[in-house]
């Protein structure tokens, strides 16, 4: 997606009582997947869905938790990244990618829904399963009423348009 100034018209937000059930959502995955793993899936999944409001946000706090921009980069597009990051975390990738990209039952395959569970337990995969869920929503919200990434407190210009070598 061309990282250029939103030249859209700006659209009404929905109100606040129609997001209560999303914020809701948003507090349980909160208090149950851990922060590295919700960065990974809420900055590929954003970058996935081409949600540049959510992708700043994401990026944003990811950097308030120390991640570089490198691990950023690797998360975002982990396929051309994978030998910088471990096999939890790939498999973390590949769980929010075939979530994302659902194209009926086996989307996510019996040997991807086993790995994550090796990796992340049984009631983790289910915890990541919400996690991608809720963010795939966000996105949507964000993209149809086109939030505008300017508007977030505490992003920088980096955030909104990052300068990646090689692109």
């Amino acid at each position: 997606m061309s990282t250029q100034e939103n030249t859209h018209r700006q659209r009404k937000q929905i109100s606040a009582a129609a997001t209560a059930p999303m914020v809701a959502l948003e507090a349980y995955t909160r208090t149950r997947v851990s922060r590295s793993d919700s960065h990974l899936i809420r900055l590929r999944v954003s970058a996935v869905n081409g949600c540049r409001f959510c992708t700043a946000m994401h990026r944003r706090d990811a950097r308030k938790d120390g991640w570089d921009d490198a691990r950023i980069a690797a998360a975002e597009d982990w396929p051309t990244h994978a030998g910088e990051l471990s096999a939890g975390d790939l498999t973390v990738l590949r769980f929010a990618d075939a979530v994302t990209h659902i194209h009926g039952e086996e989307s996510v395959s019996d040997e991807l829904w086993d790995d994550v569970v090796r990796h992340r337990g049984e009631a983790g995969t289910g915890q990541l399963l919400m996690e991608v869920v809720t963010i795939n929503a966000w996105n949507r919200i964000a993209v149809t009423t086109r939030k505008d990434p300017g508007s977030l407190r505490g992003v920088h210009r980096e955030d909104i348009d990052p300068v990646r070598p090689g692109h």
